[in-house]
């Protein structure tokens, strides 16, 4: 999505999740008339299976944009996990919708930020899984979600220097997937 700019992100983003998921019950019905669904999808067939998530930077802010728009219990209940790397969502925008706040600072949600040199202390590249410290205006920002480093002062290898904490948290959730603890670990 951040190729086509922000003006088209959020469409491509949405389209996105539609071809990936199946995600037909979401859709408004001018949406399906308009042929949204493209090609021969049917949107009476159901849609089931675990989604995780990983969604670097504006994929994060449009993650929670698309959940907050549509409210889909259905897509919702399927998430299992999600991580999001240098995000740009806040908790801000969800503070009247209790489930979608409660899922991203739960621990089926975990935010790896990039170390940065001029505001960290440390060392970067040595700074991988290490919990972050969280002051007031990053809690107001992202509330009480668990964060770490990414290993990495580049934001674009964020994902990459993070993929071994990045797996661990998703192999966690796909463990607990029957369980409904709320362990921040």
């Amino acid at each position: 999505p951040n190729a086509r700019t922000d003006r088209e992100g959020m469409a491509t983003f949405e389209a996105s999740v539609r071809s990936l998921f199946d995600c037909h019950c979401e859709l408004k019905e001018d949406e399906i008339e308009d042929g949204a669904l493209g090609g021969d999808m049917d949107p009476s067939v159901p849609v089931d299976g675990s989604i995780f998530v990983l969604a670097h930077s504006a994929s994060g802010g449009q993650l929670v944009r698309y959940l907050l728009n549509r409210q889909s219990a259905q897509f919702l209940s399927r998430i299992r996990s999600i991580s999001f790397t240098d995000s740009t969502h806040s908790i801000q925008w969800v503070r009247n919708h209790p489930h979608l706040a409660s899922l991203i600072q739960s621990s089926k949600s975990l935010y790896i930020k990039t170390f940065n040199p001029m505001r960290d202390e440390g060392n970067g590249e040595d700074s991988g899984g290490v919990e972050c410290p969280k002051d007031q205006f990053w809690t107001h920002r992202f509330g009480e979600i668990r964060t770490i480093y990414s290993g990495t002062t580049e934001h674009s290898l964020s994902n990459w220097s993070a993929r071994d904490s990045i797996w661990k948290h998703f192999d966690k959730n796909r463990d607990n997937a029957g369980t409904t603890s709320e362990d921040p670990n």
